[in-house]
């Protein structure tokens, strides 16, 4: 089932399953790898329903929803100069995400020196120094969870960057700027 966190607390919470009802999880609902630490409100899930011996029921195996536009910047974003017919779809998705953002309260000035930093890199190393400043935005921002996508997402391209690739560079910064306009194009900017 998909559902939406409705509330946190330090070690449970409810989900708001797409059937309309809650479900009770905690820490041992949670898929292998995923922390109560990752969630925050709204942070989209799939989950399975299960009955315990008192007869009430709780959310198991919950899952993080990776979002579609994710998984396209992942797959394309470091090639995108290579793929020119992908670049209405990675606009559609530049756009799309700029209103996940937005719904996240993920403004421009909240990655504004990660932004800056990355226009001023001149080498793919300089790129990959950046990878503890996504690290610390995240952990600044602990509770947002699309804010954390978004570091998240970075650190994955950063990291599969060739060192001497200066198409992948150029194609990153691109992405970023994308991001950063389609987010002010969208509203509601700080």
């Amino acid at each position: 089932m998909k559902g939406k966190v409705k509330t946190i607390r330090d070690n449970f919470g409810f989900i708001t399953g797409e059937d309309g009802k809650d479900y009770y999880f905690n820490e041992k609902s949670l898929a292998e790898g995923l922390t109560m630490k990752d969630l925050s409100v709204n942070t989209p899930l799939t989950f399975d329903v299960q009955r315990q011996a008192d007869n009430k029921v709780r959310a198991v195996n919950c899952k993080i929803v990776k979002n579609e536009a994710v998984e396209f910047f992942e797959k394309h974003v470091l090639n995108l100069s290579s793929h020119k017919e992908c670049y209405d779809a990675f606009c559609d998705h530049a756009k799309s995400y700029a209103e996940r953002l937005k719904s996240g309260e993920v403004t421009t000035s909240m990655i504004r020196k990660i932004y800056a930093r990355i226009l001023n890199a001149r080498t793919v190393s300089d790129v990959k120094f950046l990878r503890p400043h996504f690290a610390y935005t995240s952990g600044r921002n602990e509770k947002n969870a699309i804010l954390r996508e978004f570091m998240d997402l970075l650190d994955v391209l950063v990291k599969s960057m060739e060192i001497d690739n200066e198409e992948h560079l150029n194609n990153f910064k691109e992405f970023m700027e994308a991001i950063v306009a389609y987010r002010k194009y969208v509203g509601d900017d700080k």
